[in-house]
């Protein structure tokens, strides 16, 4: 059935879903044959090509959690069975530099889409085998990365006094789609990741000293190259995880 916002009937079993429009693109053009666009509605286009001969979809989540399980349930409607999310984030440790990479086995819900889904519902785990086979790709590409639990929430532009309560609570990263998109994966029984990098380095302690350093693009290049990485690891998990399906 034609979904009513992302205008498909069918979807890959595969989906690379990013947030931004532009990455979508960059993804199809970049990492896909014979990629062409086949739908954009509302800003959220949706990509399909292959790599390795595996058929991939890129599609756009768009931002935050509204707009992401949106996408996500039609995903799902339209036979979508793995969605790995390609997002940025501001990273929570003081080790990390722009363009690192985070593979989050969790995200905490500090969001309130998922509250309309569960109002009891704190955290939401990744599919175990999509985050393995990030890991296992990640690390046969001898790349950078953190594995660890992310926090998700809605206001960019959040009080200050919210995010350097952040301190001490275990979290390596901050974004706004990752929970919707395993909580909707999971209670649907698809499964779901993420691969993110790190835009902004931005502790906690770091912030309360500089309250503008959260808003910083350090260093546009690096951030760039860290998310084609990103691509590349995901690309290279599916793949991993097609052929341990064989």
């Amino acid at each position: 059935m034609l979904q009513p916002h992302i205008k498909i009937e069918k979807a890959e079993k595969y989906v690379l879903l990013s947030g931004d429009p532009s990455r979508s693109k960059m993804i199809s053009e970049k990492f896909l044959e014979n990629s062409e666009l086949i739908v954009d509605n509302r800003g959220l286009p949706i990509y399909r090509g292959y790599y390795k001969n595996i058929p991939i979809m890129a599609a756009t989540s768009g931002m935050g959690c509204p707009s992401a399980s949106i996408v996500v349930e039609e995903l799902i409607n339209c036979g979508a069975k793995i969605i790995i999310r390609i997002g940025t984030c501001g990273g929570l440790l003081k080790e990390m530099e722009p363009g690192d990479l985070i593979i989050p086995n969790a995200a905490m819900c500090f969001d309130g889409t998922t509250k309309e889904y569960d109002s009891k519902i704190e955290k939401i785990n990744s599919d175990k085998e999509i985050s393995k086979a990030l890991i296992s790709s990640a690390k046969k590409q001898n790349l950078k990365y953190f594995i660890g639990i992310n926090r998700t929430h809605d206001a960019f532009y959040e009080p200050m006094e919210n995010f350097v309560k952040l301190a001490g609570k275990g979290l390596i990263s901050s974004e706004m789609e990752c929970s919707i998109v395993f909580l909707v994966s999971s209670l649907r029984g698809m499964k779901s990741g993420a691969i993110l990098t790190v835009n902004t380095p931005e502790p906690p302690e770091e912030v309360l000293k500089d309250p503008n350093v959260i808003y910083k693009l350090v260093d546009k290049e690096k951030v760039m190259k860290g998310v084609e990485n990103s691509v590349k690891v995901a690309l290279e998990a599916i793949k991993l995880l097609v052929e341990n399906k064989e």
